[in-house]
């Protein structure tokens, strides 16, 4: 099963992934997950994070969840 990372406050999201067959984890646990989605606000804190962590950030900022998902896919065909 693929992992996906969601920062709080993207609940929604969580369930969206979800249904597509994704288990939802924290940011902390981001590491072996396929990409890490965060809302843009702190897009800027997590990219320190994104080298220490070396997986995809995605912003969800102005993005529908269908656009997210698939950023999230093609991130994942990547690793």
């Amino acid at each position: 099963m693929k992992r996906v990372a969601i920062s709080e406050g993207l609940g929604d999201l969580g369930d969206f992934f979800q249904k597509r067959g994704y288990t939802v984890v924290p940011p902390d646990e981001a590491d072996h997950s396929a990409a890490l989605v965060v809302s843009g606000m702190t897009e800027d804190f997590t990219g320190v994070q994104k080298r220490a962590l070396r997986v995809p950030v995605v912003s969800a900022e102005g993005k529908t969840p269908q656009e997210i998902f698939e950023q999230v896919e093609r991130a994942a065909d990547a690793r």
